[in-house]
């Protein structure tokens, strides 16, 4: 596999000209996708097909936090306290509460939204977990 951060920007870059579709590119499958591409495998995520089912999902887990916790635990990533590029967790926003994502270079934070990739900086890190 070609460096972390090549293949990290290839990721990044192929996701800025594709639509985000519910159960598939938001930010949870985005970033499970991403662990896969690293990894070779996929995350165990529960399965969606919209948003309304993917909120009614992250209600029932208690947060966007515990339902990528449940399956990151399984998957077997482990949790750091100082993510580093490559690294995926959720953050905590004002407007959108807990959203998921990839931890960038810079401490930046690329989050998939319904609006294309947007880059953050994180205020509130709820949880990152290691890529590697």
């Amino acid at each position: 596999m070609p460096e972390i951060g090549e293949e990290l920007r290839l990721f990044l870059e192929e996701a800025q000209d594709s639509a985000c579709v519910w159960g598939v590119s938001d930010c949870s499958r985005w970033a499970a996708s991403w662990v896969a591409r690293v990894h070779g495998r996929e995350v165990p995520l529960p399965r969606w097909s919209s948003k309304g089912q993917a909120h009614r999902l992250i209600i029932c887990a208690g947060s966007l936090e515990q339902l990528w916790s449940e399956a990151l635990l399984q998957f077997g990533l482990r949790e750091c306290g100082a993510p580093q590029p490559g690294d995926v967790g959720i953050i905590q926003t004002a407007r959108f509460g807990q959203v998921g994502g990839i931890f960038i270079a810079g401490g930046y934070f690329a989050w998939r939204a319904e609006m294309g990739v947007i880059y953050l900086t994180p205020r509130q890190i709820v949880k990152a977990w290691a890529i590697l």
